[in-house]
């Protein structure tokens, strides 16, 4: 057995012991799935990127910080040879490296990161789109975490505007949202507008009524 069967198999035993909460387990198996993908199929392969992107999840999830970002930056590299540095898989490899880099308090770098996967999703989707949102969310998150409220607000205004078109109502994603804009305008002295969004969030955690 070999080849593209092997990498199935290495593919969905990570993702069962993910499933399971057992991360130790499945970041061997996703390790195996990479050096499959690898062997059978080569670097510059769609299984490849996937395998690399999964081993980088895992390892983020796992605090391995150290050892996700070149195993991200991998995942980037075979996504660019793939679909080029505006194709939206890149985009996507490129938020999880900034998502390591964030962790591992590397913001500026993050923020570059997630600015670039934000004008691919701009590109092929356009303002109201979910990815387009959620990359608002991310760079409008990085200014935040480096004190840069004035230039926080706009984008996360933004995001919270297209997850309200884009989202069902009551969705965790836009409570998210509101959380870091309750921080931005507060610190600019928005006392009001804090509390306004601060109720709208504490509903997000409360049960509906019964009917």
């Amino acid at each position: 057995m070999g080849g593209e069967t092997e990498w199935k198999l290495m593919r969905e035993q990570a993702d069962l012991h993910f499933q399971r909460g057992n991360l130790e387990q499945a970041e061997l198996f996703a390790r195996e799935a990479v050096n499959e993908a690898q062997a059978s199929f080569g670097m510059n392969h769609g299984a490849s990127a996937l395998s690399l992107a999964k081993l980088a999840f895992i390892l983020r999830l796992r605090n391995k910080n150290d050892e996700a970002l070149p195993v991200a930056r991998r995942a980037v590299e075979v996504n660019i040879r793939l679909g080029g540095p505006d194709h939206p898989g890149t985009a996507m490899a490129l938020q999880s490296e900034a998502e390591i880099l964030f962790a591992l308090r590397k913001i500026g770098e993050a923020e570059t990161l997630h600015r670039r996967a934000l004008a691919v999703f701009q590109k092929h989707y356009g303002e109201r789109s979910v990815q387009t949102a959620t990359s608002l969310h991310n760079v409008g998150t990085m200014l935040l975490a480096q004190d840069k409220f004035a230039e926080a607000e706009p984008l996360l205004r933004r995001a919270l505007a297209v997850k309200r078109q884009v989202l069902k109502p009551g969705h965790r994603s836009i409570a998210h949202t509101l959380n870091n804009l309750i921080l931005v305008v507060e610190a600019r002295g928005n006392k009001a507008e804090a509390e306004k969004f601060r109720r709208e969030a504490r509903a997000f955690a409360s049960p509906a009524p019964a009917k």
